[in-house]
Formats: C-alpha cells, sequence, structure tokens
C-alpha cells in the first residue's frame, strides 16, 4: 500500500521516485522538499526517467522563462490571423486580457490619455507574468517567479521607471521638490520628503518580496502536505491529498491575483512619481 501511494505522489510531482523515504529515520525530507522548489540545472520529466540537463549551464528557472517568452509569442502569433474581423480562439483570449489590463489597471490609475501610452508595457508585464506563474504549476517545471532574483529583476525594473519617467516628466529638480510636501515648514518638510524618497526603494523591495513570498509559500504548501504521508502515516494521504489538490487549485487563481497586484501597484508608483503634487 505505502509503495502504491509514493508512486501516486510521485507521478503528481513529476520528480525521481523518493528512496528516502524508504526509511524514515535516513529520510533527509527538507532536502526531498525543496529539491523541487529551488532552482536547479535538472529537469526529471517523469518519474524513473533520467534528468535531462538543460544545455549551456542553464537553471531551471531561466528556462522557465524562455519557455514562457515562446509560448507568449507562439499565442500572440497564432491570435493574429490577417483577413478575420472576428476574433476567435486565441484572439478572444487575448481581447479579453487586453481589456482587463486597460479598463481595471491602466486607465482607472492614469486616466485615458496616459494611459493608452502606457497600455502595451503594462499588458506585456501582466501577460509575462501570468504565464509564468501558471506553467510553474505544470508537473516537473519550476516556477520562476519563486526565485528572488526574478522578482527583483522586476522589481527595479519598475524602480528604475520611476526615476527615467518621473525626471523626464518633471524635470531633476521638480521631481525631488514633488517629494516635498507643499504648506510644511523646512524641517518637516525635509523629513517628510526623505521619507518619500526612501519610500519609494521600500515600495520596489516589497514589490519584489510579496510576488516572490506568495508563489514560494503556496509551491512549499503543496509539497508539505505530500511528505505529510510519508512522516505520519501512507493513510493520511485521504486527508494531506485533498488538502494538497485544493492548494494547487487555490494556486491557479494566485497566479492571477499576483501578476494583477504586481501590474497595478507598477502602474500607481510610476504614475505617482511622475505625476505633479496636486493633480
Amino acid at each position: 500500500m505505502k509503495q502504491h501511494i509514493k508512486k501516486i505522489i510521485s507521478v503528481f510531482l513529476m520528480a525521481a521516485p523518493l528512496p528516502a523515504f524508504a526509511g524514515r529515520e535516513k529520510a533527509d525530507i527538507s532536502q526531498t522538499l525543496f529539491h523541487h522548489i529551488l532552482n536547479g540545472r535538472d529537469i526529471t520529466l517523469f518519474p524513473g526517467l533520467q534528468p535531462i540537463t538543460l544545455p549551456f549551464g542553464m537553471s531551471v528557472h531561466e528556462f522557465m522563462l524562455i519557455f514562457s517568452v515562446l509560448l507568449i509569442a507562439g499565442f500572440s502569433l497564432a491570435a493574429v490571423k490577417k483577413g478575420i474581423l472576428k476574433p476567435k480562439g486565441p484572439a478572444v483570449i487575448i481581447e479579453i486580457l487586453v481589456l482587463f489590463v486597460r479598463d481595471d489597471i491602466v486607465n482607472p490609475v492614469m486616466g485615458e490619455e496616459r494611459g493608452e501610452k502606457w497600455l502595451p508595457f503594462f499588458l506585456t508585464q501582466f501577460i509575462f507574468l501570468f504565464t509564468v506563474n501558471l506553467v510553474g504549476l505544470i508537473p516537473a517545471f519550476k516556477t520562476a517567479t519563486g526565485n528572488i532574483n526574478v522578482t527583483s529583476a522586476m522589481a527595479l525594473m519598475v524602480f528604475l521607471l520611476i526615476f527615467i519617467i518621473g525626471i523626464k516628466n518633471l524635470g531633476l529638480i521638480g521631481f525631488f521638490k514633488n517629494l516635498f510636501p507643499r504648506g510644511t515648514n523646512i524641517p518637516v518638510g525635509i523629513f517628510v520628503a526623505f521619507l518619500e524618497f526612501l519610500g519609494l526603494f521600500t515600495r520596489s523591495i516589497v514589490l519584489s518580496l510579496r510576488l516572490f513570498a506568495n508563489m514560494f509559500a503556496g509551491h512549499l504548501a503543496i509539497l508539505s502536505f505530500l511528505v505529510l504521508i510519508f512522516v505520519i502515516n501512507p493513510f493520511f494521504g485521504f486527508i494531506s491529498l485533498p488538502f494538497a489538490l485544493f492548494t494547487y487549485t487555490l494556486e491557479v487563481l494566485i497566479a492571477l491575483i499576483q501578476a494583477f497586484v504586481f501590474t497595478l501597484l507598477s502602474c500607481i508608483y510610476i504614475s505617482m512619481a511622475s505625476t505633479p503634487e496636486g493633480e
């Protein structure tokens, strides 16, 4: 019975069989658990098969990013067909995503005029993050946004845009002057301006940590439920498997929510930094 449950869980994880659990006294649970979450250079497509080592020294998370970009490009090309007046298939999905990002994220924050210019950027950001999050839910794959380096790079891009667009629209002096609240005395104004400037860094850091923590914790929760089968008793699978499947289903919703939150906050931060005080 125990061996059958091991095979079922191995198929669910799309990982190699778990010999470490043969003897509980020798089981290295943490190593097996984090093997399926942390970055690496090998992909196990099916239990029992030899892991595939990625070429050119590429890590799994790097492969996930490239795979997601190719997937988005292929889907977009399939949606764009000449001579078709009524969208259907992939084109309908693309249209829904465009309208969602435009009407629920960009335009309410930036307005229609500015939002029209920024729509391609935020649409690309949303679709990319949503795709990367979903691809990570495929068995044998890993979530690149569960890597702090990936989320930090995304947040750094937003951080640089805050300064670039802010200085471009307001000027160098106007950008920093915009941090100084009107109608306050100089000592209080300087202190508030310092906090506002510091907030530009903390917002970007929180932006990165929020996405990383949510995607990492979700996968960790799923695997933790499955590991309980081997730690407690094989029959505990009747309890842990439904919880793992529920969490897995919930991760699909979280993938959408996190892409939405990251894009929305990026839009708000860029808009705030490039808008004069009082407008």
